[in-house]
């Protein structure tokens, strides 16, 4: 399972740096979030979420939420922001749009979720309230509160719950009732017609949009005595469906939506449970899904079985399964990459090779694939074509840290230091750590022979990383 950076001390470092980093943007009382503000809150912002949490950014998970995303803004129109999306290790039931486009997405709230139609309707609606600035508005109407009690807000919401959460919440709510960062009745309304339209500009059911409204609705009952932070932020689930669903009942579709295959979500459902949950508890709950019958869902459990057979070494359990799986879904090409991977844990990497090559030259475009027959060619000492693959990436998830990481590490053993160095430089950046970072790109500004555009993108992030951590 991988290494969680959600500790106390991290936390804590965390809350404070947000705060002093927001200071200076305004004066103490009169908040006013301009454009180029609010995009300069959110790089720091992005950079204090990397140091202390765990962003799940395997290639398969980050590609497919950020294509999810862009559909989403494909039918939204021109945007003030560059939107990203990132799906946090996290148990709470929880999504937050953070300044100038950073849309987070917990696991526990994929967790609940059934269908692809659900996550749209959530990163949607959260687009809906980025888009409308309804964050800088929240902000700038609290004219007695100070940017720091803001931030305040804002750190405890992203933090997803806990103890340490709800206090800063309710304490910064407590001592300023004059703002906070819950969304209003029209806040909600106007993201929620957002996302009603955007849904059926992208032909997809709005009908997800009320089960997933069902969904909250249920959770805000259950556990009424600690609220989950998405529905302390975004209140009222039960009066928002009763407002969806007279928007299906006054705008019908003009056309029938299309039917969407949920393998891709359940797939990634499965992927993130893996990665984030005890095996423990987790196997049980997939035995019995899957035990239920030969329904999408049923099977896309035995894809979850597997991953968790092959993280405990048991590869003919998890080949058995995976081969279960494609079965039920030959068409599914990135199933091969997933049978590659657990061929190459069990040692027989040539037969991964072989998978992975067929699978790459069906889908080229898929990060998931490129990456993993990129690490076999590398494994296989075949570093030339592994870098040419793993450089392919960059325009396709260009903050994969361990992406930059590879690379850079080929580079210095192709002979190209300064290039590697600049390589090294954006992973330590992407990991959070500033001072590896500069080390790694002023060494990059010494090497006079690296070309031209590595010299100026290394001066050009040196300059960023010292802007963004002057306050910290």
């Amino acid at each position: 399972m991988p290494r969680t950076k959600q500790t106390p001390n991290a936390i804590i470092s965390f809350i404070l740096i947000l705060c002093l980093l927001l200071l200076p943007l305004g004066q103490s009382n009169a908040i006013a979030f301009s454009v180029g503000e609010e995009k300069e809150v959110g790089e720091k912002l992005l950079s204090m979420v990397r140091k202390s949490f765990q962003v799940l950014d395997d290639p398969d998970i980050s590609q497919y939420v950020n294509d999810l995303g862009q559909r989403i803004l494909k039918v939204a129109g021109p945007q003030y922001f560059e939107y990203h999306f990132f799906v946090i290790n996290n148990n709470e039931f929880n999504a937050f749009a953070a300044p100038s486009g950073l849309i987070f997405i917990h696991s526990g709230l994929i967790e609940a979720m059934d269908t692809e139609g659900e996550l749209i309707s959530v990163m949607a609606h959260e687009c809906g309230h980025v888009t409308s600035r309804h964050i800088s508005d929240r902000i700038k109407k609290g004219s007695k509160t100070s940017l720091a009690s803001a931030a305040l807000i804002i750190a405890g919401i992203a933090m997803g719950g806990g103890a340490i959460s709800q206090a800063l919440i309710t304490g910064s709510m407590a001592a300023n009732a004059t703002m906070n960062l819950k969304f209003s009745r029209e806040d909600e309304e106007e993201a929620d017609r957002l996302s009603y339209k955007w849904m059926q500009g992208m032909n997809t059911d709005p009908a997800d949009m009320t089960a997933m409204l069902q969904k909250m609705y249920r959770v805000s009952v259950y556990r009424s005595s600690n609220i989950p932070p998405y529905l302390l932020t975004h209140p009222e689930p039960k009066q928002r469906l009763g407002y969806v669903q007279d928007l299906m009942l006054n705008t019908p579709p003009t056309k029938a939506y299309q039917v969407t295959d949920n393998f891709s979500f359940l797939r990634l459902k499965y992927r993130i449970l893996a990665l984030t949950k005890d095996p423990a508890t987790l196997r049980p709950q997939l035995l019995r899904k899957a035990s239920q019958g030969n329904e999408q869902p049923n099977i896309m459990a035995q894809y979850g079985l597997a991953l968790i057979s092959a993280a405990g070494a048991d590869y003919a359990k998890a080949e058995a399964l995976m081969q279960t799986v494609m079965q039920a879904y030959p068409q599914q090409n990135i199933l091969k990459t997933d049978l590659a991977v657990i061929l190459t844990q069990s040692g027989r990497q040539k037969e991964a090779l072989a998978l992975l090559n067929a699978a790459h030259a069906t889908d080229p475009k898929c990060a998931y694939t490129t990456y993993t027959l990129a690490q076999n060619l590398e494994q296989s000492g075949n570093l030339k074509k592994a870098l040419l693959l793993f450089k392919d990436l960059l325009s396709v998830i260009p903050d994969h840290a361990m992406l930059h990481h590879t690379i850079g590490n080929l580079e210095t053993r192709e002979g190209r230091k300064g290039v590697g160095h600049y390589y090294l430089g954006r992973y330590f950046w992407l990991e959070g750590d500033a001072k590896n970072a500069t080390y790694h790109l002023e060494e990059a500004l010494k090497d006079r022979t690296a070309e031209p555009a590595i010299l100026t993108n290394a001066k050009t992030l040196l300059d960023d990383i010292e802007r963004i951590e002057e306050n910290n």
